[in-house]
């Protein structure tokens, strides 16, 4: 008996190292994680875009692929902190890769919403930048199109009993990137480049571009593009600093 006794007591410790070193460093991993999540938000609320960056991509590293919901909500994270930095390809190619992921459906309907508002937003000004810099049409459709397709999307999705603000905004977002395409490139000339789409500029956005995409005529984005722009609640366009 006093034998069974010495090796369970020997044995006790063992439980205690398993969770140490199996669920207890997931735990601890996603505590750090939380810690910089906290940081980063902090840095958004002051505009530190670059810092609140740094964290998010801190807070991805620490929890790592197993949480699937978290992961994609950093990725959300860091295209906002990429786009208010002005890093326009990255914004891109970041938002793009995340509404073309599968799991993105099983996310909450307002974390959706969120992604596709985001996304509208990147390729709207992405699109409205490059027509300034002289991209072919087919080029800066592209993106044109991209940001009218989520737009209307949302406008689609959009409940009955959304707040009448809620929708009107909708409705204007949609509207905006609609004109996008049908404005001349004098009269767009004529329109303040808000300060999101500021921060896009004077980086060579069309080249850069057209080396990872190529002239996609036969995609989404072709059109004419003729016709007079419309003048309804789009036009007010987009406040700078309005939303995310």
């Amino acid at each position: 008996m006093k034998k069974y006794l010495v090796l369970a007591w020997l044995l006790l410790p063992l439980p205690v190292v398993v969770l140490h070193f199996g669920r207890g460093q997931e735990w601890l991993a996603r505590d750090i994680a939380h810690d910089f999540i906290q940081q980063a938000e902090a840095a958004e609320k002051t505009g530190d875009w670059q810092l609140a960056d740094e964290r998010f991509r801190d807070a991805d590293k620490k929890a790592g692929a197993q949480d699937r919901d978290l992961k994609l909500r950093l990725d959300l994270a860091r295209v906002r902190t990429k786009f208010r930095m002005g890093q326009a390809v990255d914004a891109i190619d970041g938002v793009d890769k995340l509404l073309d992921d599968a799991a993105i459906s099983t996310m909450p309907r307002e974390f959706q919403q969120e992604a596709r508002a985001l996304s509208g937003r990147i390729h709207y000004y992405a699109g409205w930048v490059m027509r300034l810099e002289g991209a072919k049409r087919q080029l800066w459709m592209e993106e044109a199109e991209l940001s009218r397709q989520n737009f209307r999307l949302l406008s689609e999705q959009e409940s009955a009993d959304a707040p009448a603000d809620q929708a009107r905004k909708q409705r204007e977002d949609l509207e905006s990137a609609v004109q996008l395409q049908r404005l001349s490139l004098t009269e767009l000339m004529a329109r303040p480049l808000p300060e999101e789409g500021r921060l896009m500029s004077g980086q060579g956005l069309t080249e850069q571009m057209a080396k990872r995409r190529g002239q996609r005529g036969d995609k989404p984005g072709k059109g004419d593009g003729d016709g007079p722009p419309d003048k309804g609640a789009g036009a007010k366009r987009f406040e700078p600093g309005e939303g995310s």
